[in-house]
């Protein structure tokens, strides 16, 4: 998909932003989470190192996105 990780950051640093937070939107961490990203995150914070970068969880290991889940369970839908 476009844009690549890389390519996304490098437009915001290039825009001046000062944070990024990548939100990775697996249901798990599994190997692109646990393998790739930190990679990936890694040269990006040497490329932009006045660039703070967080990573948060997986999306569907977040608390919000199992309550819904369960909710929707709940509800037969």
């Amino acid at each position: 998909m476009r844009p690549t990780l890389p390519e996304a950051i490098e437009a915001l640093a290039r825009e001046g932003a000062r944070a990024v937070r990548v939100v990775p939107v697996f249901l798990a961490a599994g190997g692109h989470v646990k393998r790739d990203l930190p990679r990936l995150v890694e040269a990006a914070r040497a490329a932009h190192p006045s660039l703070r970068i967080e990573v948060d969880p997986p999306i569907g290991e977040q608390e919000a996105v199992l309550r819904a889940i369960a909710a929707a369970i709940r509800e037969g839908r």
